[in-house]
């Protein structure tokens, strides 16, 4: 619905004139839901033609996974697919506006705050302001704690909007990543697999390998990495790398990418 309303994602959601695009006066609204809908009711019969499928129990549990413990046993899933929110400050809540509204699910936009504290990784927004935040779990070996002192060390003379405020960021992405880690450990069957899609991040120019460092958390909660798949080798956007780098600049120089982590429970 976003394509013919007045907003557009640039890749943030904003109003297409602020684009310096055209607004759109006339749509076949009508038509364009119509046909979405007969592509729906396809997939349907394709789902009911099929042996088996069509006898197959589905529930959709509105919840954060973080609250497993009230849905699910321990050692009940034999694989997990999931792509939890990337730390690239890509603000989920502001960007499915329309979705959330139009479906019903807020009214107010005070309905939002509490989707702004429960979202994995937290957002920028909501905890740059904190005291120094820190690691709830330490990676012998390796340079995530050094990555975060150095970010933490960009531009202090800009506050909180500095590398204060983004290591803050930084350090609740890779907390809930190691709750995340956890709880996978604690749910999978033994033989059991993850496939987590995530993205890497440039955060005040300096460059995260987060899915090594997801594959790393893993393996410290107990995980075997079986491998890392990069799909997709170029991501763009200006909210994407939300630093001092302009994409242009950070295609040239870094790059950004798109990675499968496929873990196993041993």
């Amino acid at each position: 619905m976003v394509q013919y309303s007045n907003y557009s994602y640039e890749p943030s959601l904003g109003r297409r004139v602020s684009a310096g695009k055209a607004e759109i006066e006339d749509y076949p609204v009508g038509e364009t839901v119509i046909t979405k809908l007969y592509a729906m009711a396809e997939d349907i019969a394709w789902f009911r033609n099929q042996p088996g499928l069509s006898q197959t129990e589905a529930r959709v549990i509105n919840d954060t996974f973080f609250n497993y413990e009230a849905y699910l046993d321990p050692a009940s899933v034999d694989l997990l697919v999931t792509s939890p929110p990337y730390w690239n400050n890509y603000h989920y809540n502001r960007n499915t506006r329309p979705q959330l509204y139009w479906l019903g699910y807020v009214k107010h936009p005070q309905e939002m705050q509490p989707l702004e504290h429960l979202n994995f990784g937290k957002y920028w927004q909501t905890v740059r302001g904190e005291d120094t935040l820190t690691l709830e779990f330490s990676l012998p070996n390796l340079d995530l704690e050094d990555q975060l002192a150095t970010l933490r060390s960009r531009h202090p003379e800009k506050g909180v909007y500095g590398g204060k405020g983004w290591a803050n960021y930084a350090v609740a992405y890779f907390n809930d990543c190691y709750r995340f880690a956890q709880i996978m450990t604690r749910l999978l069957k033994p033989g059991g697999t993850a496939l987590v899609v995530i993205g890497n991040s440039i955060l005040q120019g300096l460059l995260i390998p987060t899915d090594q460092y997801l594959g790393q958390i893993a393996e410290l909660a107990g995980l075997q990495v079986v491998g890392i798949e990069i799909p997709r080798a170029t991501r763009v956007g200006n909210s994407i790398i939300q630093s001092d780098v302009r994409v242009k600049k950070a295609q040239d120089s870094q790059q950004l990418y798109e990675a499968i982590v496929e873990l196993r429970k041993g």
